[in-house]
């Protein structure tokens, strides 16, 4: 998988975007035009949404359910590649009957900025078509692969219909090793109306042994968790005007 390299979310239209990798200098100027052209909401509200994406494996997946059944996490967002899916048939629709959100990851884990917007069209309704088929929920949210997009990705996904969602806060779970460096980088950093970026795929075992310090550090702060759709509700971060 690609690394993560995005750490603000944006807000593009209806949905939620970030912007490519840049030079710094760069970077930081442009996320500034953006903020003052379109806004950035915040909330007052203590709620985050947890968000965890899912490529590969069954054993942390399956882990992970339960880690967060017994945590009593009750609402969070997974966002699922097609391919995993359809693997995972069953795991998938267990997500569901514990009371979790849904999302597309897309099919494949590809980098969707290097193909085109045909192929970026049959990716987007395979993965909803595999959703579907394994657990009935009819999801227009999609994360896309590596957080990699484009203002031209922006505009097919949204032609489509798509909600597109990426994070303000990285755990960098797929990367870090040390428990308390994934916990470092997202309880100290929380704030109202968050959307963190976390895994539950095979190989990355310490994202189990992460959550439950993050989930105790959060709730220690005041904070309840929602889902990506719950906290667009509560949070006023689905309207620019």
């Amino acid at each position: 998988m690609s690394a993560r390299r995005f750490h603000s979310i944006i807000e593009y239209n209806t949905a939620y975007i970030t912007i490519q990798p840049m030079e710094r200098s760069v970077r930081t100027h442009a996320m500034t035009i953006i903020k003052k052209r379109m806004g950035r909401k915040s909330s007052n509200k203590k709620i985050i949404a947890l968000t965890f994406d899912i490529a590969e494996g069954r054993s942390v997946p399956m882990r992970m359910i339960k880690l967060l059944q017994r945590l009593k996490v009750k609402q969070a967002t997974f966002f699922l590649t097609g391919e995993w899916t359809a693997q995972h048939p069953s795991i998938a629709l267990l997500l569901r009957k514990k009371g979790y959100e849904l999302a597309s990851h897309g099919y494949l884990h590809r980098n969707y900025p290097l193909y085109a917007d045909s192929w970026i069209e049959k990716e987007v309704k395979r993965a909803k078509r595999a959703i579907r088929i394994a657990t009935g929920v009819r999801t227009n949210m999609i994360r896309t692969p590596g957080g990699e997009i484009n203002a031209r990705v922006a505009r097919k996904l949204q032609s489509m219909g798509q909600t597109i969602v990426h994070w303000d806060i990285d755990s960098f779970d797929w990367k870090l090793k040390q428990t308390s460096a994934i916990v470092y980088r997202v309880v100290p950093k929380a704030f109202p109306g968050a959307v963190v970026l976390l895994h539950a795929c095979d190989p990355w075992v310490q994202s189990l042994r992460a959550v439950p310090r993050i989930v105790s550090g959060l709730r220690r702060k005041g904070y309840r968790f929602t889902t990506v759709t719950g906290l667009m509700k509560q949070s006023g971060r689905t309207k620019l005007y």
